[in-house]
């Protein structure tokens, strides 16, 4: 029998060939992975960003449209809680406190006089004409132990009728977003020309010509997100 040629033996793979392929191959399978893993990574932060700037604006557009129905010709009514019947002196069109929660941040209250701002009714009816409208920020239970505790944003609507006890039975609370970490107002004085974090008292009691507000709020993934606007009052009367 003619023994084989060199080149026709048939030989297979060396030990060190195999170990350079699977190394090989690992080092695509990994480059793979990780370039997959940032993909998904990135893609639930632009969601969880998305997510966020839609809450943090859809509470913006509706606190700027009700401002901006803002209305003069009324005094503010009494809070429910100060068990007063009567109305506060008609030149007070809007009270804006600043208040510190918990986290060192601010949560500020608003409350005025809307013309035509109600909010509409369960059975599908609305408040018409003028509304009182109150915005404030409340602790919110379910995350008070978590590492970064968020607040509800409430908002409260009282229309404007008589007797006041009618008003407040028919007192609609409801929470606008339960995702806070902050909120704050400034007001621009056009007599002193000056941005100011209260209104109501002393001689600021008739509508500022500006409203800035400030927001904070907390993505699911834990990321902070703030959006700032300023709101010009149309000062209707």
């Amino acid at each position: 029998m003619a023994e084989k040629r060199p080149h026709e033996r048939r030989h297979g793979f060396t030990l060190i060939e195999i170990t350079i392929a699977i190394a090989i191959l690992a080092f695509i399978g990994g480059i793979t992975f990780y370039s997959v893993i940032q993909i998904i990574q990135s893609k639930k932060i632009l969601d969880d960003r998305d997510d966020a700037q839609r809450i943090a604006i859809a509470v913006l557009n509706r606190m700027t449209r009700e401002l901006q129905l803002a209305y003069s010709g009324i005094g503010l009514m009494p809070r429910p809680e100060s068990g007063s019947k009567r109305r506060l002196p008609s030149n007070i069109n809007l009270i804006g406190k600043p208040k510190k929660l918990p986290n060192g941040k601010r949560g500020d209250s608003i409350r005025f006089i809307a013309l035509e701002g109600g909010q509409y009714l369960p059975d599908g009816g609305t408040h018409s004409g003028v509304v009182q409208i109150m915005y404030r920020v409340e602790e919110n239970p379910e995350t008070k132990d978590d590492k970064i505790p968020t607040y509800v944003l409430v908002r409260e609507e009282i229309p404007i009728i008589m007797p006041v006890e009618k008003a407040f039975a028919k007192m609609m609370v409801f929470p606008v977003s339960e995702r806070i970490l902050s909120l704050s107002f400034r007001y621009y004085d056009e007599e002193e020309d000056t941005w100011v974090n209260t209104w109501g008292q002393g001689d600021r009691v008739k509508l500022p010509l500006q409203i800035e507000l400030r927001l904070e709020i907390l993505s699911p993934q834990g990321i902070v997100h703030k959006i700032v606007t300023a709101v010009p009052l149309r000062n209707i009367n």
